[in-house]
């Protein structure tokens, strides 16, 4: 039955995402056509440099490149893992005269990526990002945001990817643009799913969580409770660490206390007990 579950998930997260995205594109405006040269002064000294990005198909798989060539000669190629579905946009993130490059698309797994550059002497630059994956706990540095961009904001982005907290759901984050020349959180901590998405009915036949036990929460009116098994919620927000908000169809919300289930090496714990004695079916996808 988990693995059910889990199978229907992926494609229900494979289909969600996109379809979302497609509705409302906010780097459509800066957007670059694939297979079209352009001239723009990417590294603000008044001159242009000239750029096409292309996918070059490997036996298997496909790769992005995106060469460009600047007015004194100084020329170089980029290229990005295996992708699909990619996006290509330039804009001036920071309002500092140069252009920053977005690149992202799906890396053939389910998982979204967003890649920033910056052509500085000649060269490409990666402007790095704080740690966001499904796994990460929003330490460390990578060369590329986990997620797709679904937002902008100013000198940020909103970032949106699958996590797996009590569940595989897809989660936004803010991240902006600093003087240091790579990106941070720029929120409070919390991985967000728009509310909006408690009126789809495949969400809640397919991604909520049924308990199986009492399962102790804190009220948002300040007051505590017990979800009786039985009860669906939808998980909607978490620091990933010590805390997720869930609502009921009903729009009752609160809060669950949550731990990583380290003793088990995956999972966590909700108020102490481990999830899978407190939920049924916990919908992780592959």
């Amino acid at each position: 039955m988990k693995r059910t579950m889990a199978m229907i998930l992926t494609f229900v997260l494979l289909l969600a995402l996109p379809a979302a995205r497609a509705e409302e594109d906010p780097l459509a405006a800066s957007a670059v056509p694939r297979d079209s040269a352009l001239e723009v002064d990417l590294d603000g000294d008044g001159r242009s440099e000239q750029f096409t990005w292309t996918m070059v198909p490997g036996e298997y798989d496909a790769a992005l490149t995106l060469p460009v060539t600047a007015d004194d000669g100084a020329a170089a190629t980029y290229t990005s893992d295996i992708l699909s579905a990619a996006q290509v946009a330039v804009l001036d993130l920071d309002g500092d005269g140069a252009q920053e490059i977005l690149l992202s698309g799906d890396v053939m797994s389910d998982d979204y990526y967003t890649w920033c550059l910056r052509w500085q002497d000649g060269a490409f630059h990666e402007v790095l990002f704080p740690d966001g994956s499904r796994g990460g706990s929003g330490d460390g540095y990578y060369k590329y945001g986990y997620g797709l961009i679904t937002g902008l904001e100013d000198s940020g982005l909103t970032l949106t990817g699958s996590q797996d907290i009590l569940g595989t759901w897809f989660a936004s984050r803010t991240v902006a643009l600093t003087p240091w020349e790579r990106f941070e959180f720029n929120d409070d901590g919390a991985w967000v799913r728009s509310l909006a998405d408690l009126g789809d009915d495949d969400l809640w036949d397919y991604g909520a969580l049924t308990t199986i036990a009492q399962v102790a929460y804190h009220g948002d009116d300040g007051s505590d409770g017990v979800l009786e098994p039985g009860e669906k919620i939808i998980i909607y927000a978490t620091d990933k660490e010590s805390y997720a908000k869930f609502s009921t169809r009903d729009g009752l919300t609160g809060t669950l206390v949550i731990s990583r289930d380290y003793d088990r090496g995956w999972g966590c714990l909700v108020d102490g007990i481990p999830e899978d004695q407190c939920f049924e079916s916990l919908p992780y996808a592959d």
